[in-house]
């Protein structure tokens, strides 16, 4: 690792380079170990982002209109090698478009190139997560650790629904309604599946952490600010669900 940081010129493992608003993406800080895995890899890359304050009603040649003023930010995307094989790309929030997350995360996994064989990394599937919370046979199995708000299916013809259900109600899976639906559409339908949920993991006796496993085959999003703690209990719950028959 450490004669590829230096023909890659990165920081040394140990040091950190604060760039406050690079003009182009810049690794920070590469390092071995991260809490409880002592023999992963972590890097840091940070950029310049945007954001678009409310807009001000201004008169220009006699014309109003609204101007919005744009102010940077900084963003820094992690990128963590597991021991375990499991190659996880932390971004960022977007706020302004055009939004790539898997571009960007194409664009973070390539600054390992020379140390990892990029193009032999395979994406992580997470239909089997998005099925397993939706499965109503599954419910009071799931139920357990998350609750199910929001799911989206479909089929191979084309066919699509969405089903929701509020919070104060406990979610799809208490409704009579939404469960009878989400079983008219696949029950006896091989070609059916789940492509989108929307759960929340409870966080303790009290913290609920919302989630949305979106329509890309390997895309989590997470409630922001959420600390070391709660951000690793999330992921590794919902990996579990994923890996489980």
């Amino acid at each position: 690792v450490k004669a590829w940081i230096d023909g890659k010129k990165y920081p040394q493992m140990g040091d950190y380079v604060f760039a406050a608003y690079p003009t182009n993406p810049i690794v920070t800080e590469v390092r071995i170990g991260d809490g409880d895995d002592p023999d992963a890899f972590v890097m840091k890359v940070a950029r310049t982002e945007h954001r678009r304050k409310r807009g001000i009603l201004t008169e220009v040649d006699g014309q109003e209109v609204y101007l919005a003023p744009r102010v940077p930010f900084r963003a820094v995307d992690v990128l963590k090698i597991h021991t375990n094989g499991l190659v996880e790309v932390r971004l960022n929030p977007r706020t302004e478009p055009p939004i790539s997350y898997s571009g960007t995360a194409n664009s973070v996994l390539s600054q390992v190139d020379g140390l990892v064989e990029v193009t032999s990394i395979q994406e992580l599937s997470l239909s089997g997560a998005k099925n397993s919370f939706s499965d109503l046979q599954k419910k009071q199995e799931v139920s357990e650790n998350f609750e199910l708000y929001e799911t989206q299916h479909k089929n191979d013809r084309g066919d699509r629904i969405q089903s929701s259900s509020q919070v104060e109600q406990g979610g799809i899976l208490t409704s009579e309604v939404m469960t009878e639906v989400i079983k008219q559409f696949t029950v006896n339908d091989p070609e059916a599946y789940c492509e989108k949920v929307r759960v929340s993991y409870q966080f303790g006796e009290v913290k609920k952490i919302n989630a949305i496993l979106s329509e890309d085959v390997n895309e989590i999003i997470f409630t922001a600010g959420l600390s070391r703690e709660e951000y690793d209990e999330v992921l590794g719950a919902i990996i579990k669900v994923n890996s489980e028959e």
